[in-house]
């Protein structure tokens, strides 16, 4: 088989091609820092690269949920302990009530006291969060739920809780129902308050027993508040736990991403120096080669 001078040329080119196209890729990844730069570069470690980022993310998403949950289950924890205080200063007052030494006059001071604690306690059940939401109202968030009434208060709301996905399978409750926490319209605390109140401004011989029961449903609406304060307690526990679990799946999904896409820059800078000598030497044959003619021996 003849070999022309141009197949000679030919394949010197596409020699030089090849070892040129080689030596761009290698910069390429140099500059970037990825080993990968196109999915048909490795389609089995680019698709897996593609599921754990969409892992990552999903993860790194229920982590600001977390967060949101966190803060929510704050605020309504800072609304409980405010409840709590209204509840064990009204029983304080409860029991100075039961003086039988106290004047009318200082009965309805009592009384005028604990009505500007009944509107302190209906301010909290219809506290709003940033986003103007009602926090005890339910899913019925754009409606104040308690509004003032004869005998206490009534309750608009419903009795659902709205949740928060903190985890793959875990949604959790960020808020709270009305009465979950102040109890029903007849047992609840507004009707114990109102109550109270209104025994402390009849007559004097109907104070002992109004005490007593007053204190008993005070107490009973404070087991109410303290159990939902528990709750919350528990939760922002588990947030935390959750927290821990999300920052060690980061860091694996950080490391194996860095496994599947992360350049060797040694291994590549080396790959680089002898891409670049090959291809100094190919330049240099296909020099010597191309000037080759039989014109040259001819005298």
């Amino acid at each position: 088989m003849r070999i022309s001078t141009n197949m000679i040329y030919d394949q010197s080119v596409g020699a030089l091609q090849q070892q040129s196209a080689s030596l761009l890729y290698t910069a390429q990844q140099i500059a970037t820092g990825r080993k990968i730069l196109t999915p048909a570069d490795d389609p089995v470690a680019s698709a897996r690269a593609l599921d754990v980022s969409q892992s990552r993310s999903v993860n790194a998403q229920f982590t600001t949920n977390q967060g949101y949950a966190e803060d929510a289950l704050k605020l309504v924890e800072g609304q409980l302990t405010g409840a709590g205080d209204i509840l064990q200063y009204a029983r304080d007052r409860a029991l100075e009530a039961g003086n039988p030494a106290l004047s009318d006059s200082d009965r309805r001071a009592i009384a005028t006291d604990l009505r500007a604690q009944f509107d302190a306690m209906l301010a909290i059940a219809n506290t709003r969060d940033a986003n103007g939401d009602y926090l005890f109202a339910g899913y019925r968030s754009q409606e104040a739920p308690f509004s003032s009434s004869v005998g206490g208060a009534s309750y608009q709301g419903d009795q659902g809780s709205r949740t928060m996905q903190v985890s793959s399978s875990r949604f959790m409750p960020t808020t709270f129902a009305g009465e979950q926490v102040f109890g029903s319209e007849t047992a609840g605390v507004f009707a114990t308050l109102s109550t109270f109140i209104e025994a402390l401004e009849g007559p004097a011989a109907g104070v002992p027993a109004a005490v007593t029961s007053a204190l008993d449903a005070i107490d009973r609406n404070f087991d109410d508040v303290l159990r939902v304060q528990a709750q919350i307690g528990s939760q922002l526990v588990e947030i935390d736990q959750l927290g821990s679990i999300g920052s060690d799946l980061d860091l694996q999904y950080a490391t194996t991403l860095s496994n599947l896409q992360d350049l060797d820059y040694n291994e590549a800078l080396s790959r680089l120096t002898q891409q670049q000598t090959i291809l100094q030497a190919a330049q240099q044959s296909f020099l010597k080669i191309t000037g080759l003619s039989l014109f040259n021996y001819l005298s």
